[in-house]
């Protein structure tokens, strides 16, 4: 009898466990469970791109200067240097209502303030807005020459680096004119300005005119740490047009001037970074006239070389490509090898014109764009060591480069 009743307790004891465990999972899950942290996309401020100005920097019209004083704080600590400016990305929903129904629609707007840290700016921007600020598709940070050329690079971008919401996708981007007016630039495309940035940044592939390679924040960050040149895509504004081109380089953080499109494509010849280039020749029996060569593979290799208290380096380099455009007409027979053969020396030779104009911009500048310095130290310890204190003022400036180049045509294209 006391079996079957200690039977019987321990059963509907068990019973009452499993129903108070359901009962609890049930009650949890009504409160965890769903949309419980929701937030719709038109309730968040989207960052797209931020601009960054010398405070002092911008119009002097009567409206412009009202306006600054609202863009601005008393600051207990500091000098007003650098003018802050958010890109934001203002998503209208569609509503119905027959006739007068809405659609949805994209715009974007640029709210500034000026001061000395980001952080504190970032934060007083919040009297202009009625939602939070979102970081995390930030697309392209504008900085104007001036801005940077106060303080160098490092205090500008450390909340970038720094902050957890920030992504290393980022692209700098440099102008010689004012940072905020590029966010303002409305792209013929339709598309947000910080959108339209990055996606232009992205066809270096196919544009060895912008240093698109090394192009984000962490390549940035990275080049910063290690003490290396860094090199930052150029965007220059001008009317309702935009352009990229050329590079901005900055030394131990300091800006120290631009280079060209054609180093910018020069240098992408050091390291077989670019996909692909068009290089131009004349014709060999028809000057004045154009034939475009097309690269699509490109194999490199930058050596040092020692001679007693001398530094020179060769670089060997074999491109293969395609005749992409004539404009010779009857003067340039494309199936004739002989014909060909000249056109692959021309544009060899070309290329090693590109290489040393691009070599010599730097040594102008008194700045490694990197590839040089590494290479002498992981094969020359020895000679780095002994150079390595004055390399980039004293030693870089005065050392030669032999380049070598094998061009090899593979197609010639054809028509009707």
């Amino acid at each position: 009898m006391d079996l079957l009743s200690y039977l019987g307790h321990s059963t509907i004891s068990k019973w009452c466990k499993v129903c108070l465990g359901c009962i609890f999972t049930i009650t949890i899950s009504m409160f965890i469970g769903g949309c419980w942290d929701q937030k719709e996309l038109q309730e968040r401020h989207f960052v797209l791109a931020v601009g960054i100005d010398k405070a002092d920097e911008g119009e002097d019209a009567k409206q412009e200067k009202d306006k600054k004083s609202l863009e601005s704080f008393i600051q207990p600590h500091g000098d007003k240097l650098y003018r802050l400016s958010f890109q934001i990305l203002q998503l209208t929903p569609a509503s119905s209502g027959g006739e007068g129904g809405r659609k949805a629609s994209v715009s974007t707007y640029v709210i500034s303030s000026t001061g000395e840290s980001m952080f504190e700016m970032l934060r007083d921007m919040l009297g202009q807005v009625s939602k939070g600020f979102w970081f995390e598709h930030i697309q392209a940070i504008v900085i104007s020459e001036e801005a940077v050329k106060q303080e160098g690079l490092q205090p500008i971008i450390d909340l970038f680096r720094r902050d957890t919401e920030m992504r290393w996708l980022i692209k700098p981007l440099i102008t010689s004119g004012k940072a905020k007016k590029l966010l303002e630039f409305k792209p013929p495309s339709g598309e947000p300005g910080g959108l339209f940035l990055a996606r232009s940044l992205h066809l270096y592939k196919k544009n060895p005119h912008m240093p698109g390679w090394n192009s984000g924040l962490g390549e940035t960050s990275q080049a910063i740490d290690n003490k290396k040149t860094v090199q930052i895509s150029r965007v220059e504004l001008e009317g309702d047009m935009i352009k990229l081109g050329g590079t901005a380089l900055f030394k131990e953080g300091k800006f120290v001037g631009y280079i060209d499109e054609y180093a910018t494509k020069g240098t992408a010849f050091f390291s077989a970074s670019e996909k692909s280039a068009i290089i131009t020749i004349e014709c060999p029996d028809h000057p004045g006239k154009i034939l475009a060569f097309e690269l699509f593979l490109h194999e490199t290799k930058l050596t040092p070389h020692i001679n007693g208290e001398e530094i020179y380096f060769t670089l060997d380099i074999r491109m293969k490509g395609n005749l992409g455009e004539n404009q010779c007409g009857d003067h340039f027979d494309a199936m004739d090898e002989e014909e060909l053969h000249k056109v692959e020396i021309l544009v060899a030779e070309e290329v090693k014109h590109n290489i040393l104009y691009a070599f010599h911009s730097y040594q102008h500048l008194q700045t490694d764009p990197g590839d040089f310095a590494g290479k002498l130290k992981a094969h020359q310890p020895l000679a780095w060591e002994r150079v390595k204190e004055h390399w980039n003022e004293e030693q870089f400036p005065n050392i030669s480069l032999i380049p070598s180049v094998n061009v090899i045509i593979e197609n010639i294209g054809g028509h009707k």
